[in-house]
This record gives C-alpha cells, sequence and structure tokens, in this order.
C-alpha cells in the first residue's frame, strides 16, 4: 500500500509540525472559553430575571466547548510530546516521513 503524504500540509511542514500547531490552537481555544467564561460569570452576578437565565445558557455552552477543547488540547499535547520525544525521534528516524518537510508538487500542469 502506497503511502500518500497528507494534502492538507502546506511547503516547508512535517506531520509533526503540523501536531504541535493543532495543539497550540486547541490550547489557545480552550484558554480564551475559558476567559470567556469568566467574563459571563463576572456579568451572572449583576444579572436578574431573563438576562440571568441567558447569561446561565451562554455559560452552559462556552463550558461544553472549554471540555471539548480541553480534550482535544490533551490528545494532542499527548502526541506532540510523543512524536517530539529523543527516544521516538531516534527510533523512527529524522528521515522517516512524520519528520520530513513536504512539499507542494503540482502532477497536474496548467496548458
Amino acid at each position: 500500500m502506497e503511502t500518500k503524504d497528507p494534502r492538507f500540509l502546506v511547503d516547508h511542514q512535517s506531520v509533526a509540525s503540523l501536531v504541535t500547531q493543532l495543539h497550540d490552537y486547541f490550547e489557545n481555544s480552550h484558554s480564551h472559553y475559558k476567559i470567556e467564561r469568566s467574563k459571563l460569570m463576572s456579568e451572572l452576578h449583576a444579572a436578574e430575571g431573563a438576562t440571568e437565565q441567558n447569561l446561565l445558557q451562554e455559560i452552559r455552552k462556552v463550558e461544553a466547548e472549554i471540555s471539548l477543547f480541553g480534550v482535544l488540547s490533551d490528545s494532542l499535547s499527548i502526541a506532540d510530546r510523543i512524536l517530539h520525544a529523543r527516544n521516538v525521534m531516534n527510533e523512527l528516524g529524522l528521515d522517516n516521513p512524520v519528520y520530513k518537510m513536504h512539499y507542494e508538487q503540482d502532477t497536474e500542469k496548467v496548458s
């Protein structure tokens, strides 16, 4: 079976670097939603009636996003640490496709 490079990799990017970037993205998103929850909680202290109910609903949505992005961040953190562990890098070798930079190759020529 022939292995193809993932088509979403950009020039000069390795799978390992993509994992690092995704980990950073989900970790930053997780932090963003935690800050958003804090802001909403502050607003909740002064809210009454319908406004209070709307804020509670918004807080529940944000907490679900915190949970989701936390799991994604944790999962990618594990993958990132494994891929960049010295013994894994030595075992796989830096010439492994996971660590090699990928270059976009145009197989179609424009006429």
